[in-house]
């Protein structure tokens, strides 16, 4: 399942819906929809800063609209993308850092209930430099966070550092007792080598 336009309003609101309908009808027919297999697209431009980001889409959205406005009286308003800050504003799509990114994916998730893949609107809207590096800073920074293979890592870090005080003594202890049985063995050596 494929839900091209996510980042609207209503095609925000009807989420859980469509899925909910989805599943009704694969079971009429028999068939088992997968959360792995759901993809969900939205506007996503991410920078360092959200200034930088939104300076990067500027030019490019101010072109996009036009177009918008060409085939549609309402522009970019008729898919709920009238403006850079109403796609931030609205929860739905991130032009700004890879924090505002991970919170949009957050509100897809919670909408619903689990999807198998975010699909990035490509827009076009800023030069390919500017969107390598947001696709560079979404891979680094967003996917890691967000995906449930790195909660493992992150609650094993957790617990490391809840229990840093216990293993850094049992390694202080254990130093001691090598350094101790080393020299031990050397005293024992010597004094053998005395005896003969």
């Amino acid at each position: 399942m494929l839900c091209v336009m996510a980042g609207s309003p209503h095609g925000y609101d009807a989420l859980d819906y469509n899925w909910e309908l989805a599943n009704r009808e694969a079971r009429a027919q028999g068939r088992a929809m997968d959360r792995s297999d759901y993809r969900v697209m939205a506007p996503f431009h991410i920078a360092e800063t959200r200034e930088k980001a939104i300076d990067n889409v500027r030019a490019g959205f101010e072109k996009w609209q036009l177009y918008a406005y060409s085939i549609n009286p309402e522009g970019g308003a008729a898919i709920g993308m009238p403006s850079i800050e109403a796609i931030n504003e609205g929860g739905r799509g991130a032009i700004g850092t890879p924090d505002d990114a991970l919170r949009v994916l957050e509100n897809y998730w919670n909408k619903t209930g689990g999807f198998g893949c975010i699909v990035m609107l490509a827009h076009d809207w800023a030069d390919w430099e500017a969107t390598k590096r947001s696709y560079e800073l979404f891979a680094r920074y967003v996917l890691p966070r967000f995906e449930e293979r790195n909660a493992w890592r992150s609650q094993s870090m957790d617990w490391m550092r809840d229990n840093r005080e216990a293993f850094s003594a049992k390694r202080k202890t254990a130093q001691v007792h090598a350094v101790e049985r080393h020299f031990a063995e050397e005293q024992r050596r010597k004094g053998l080598e005395a005896a003969k």
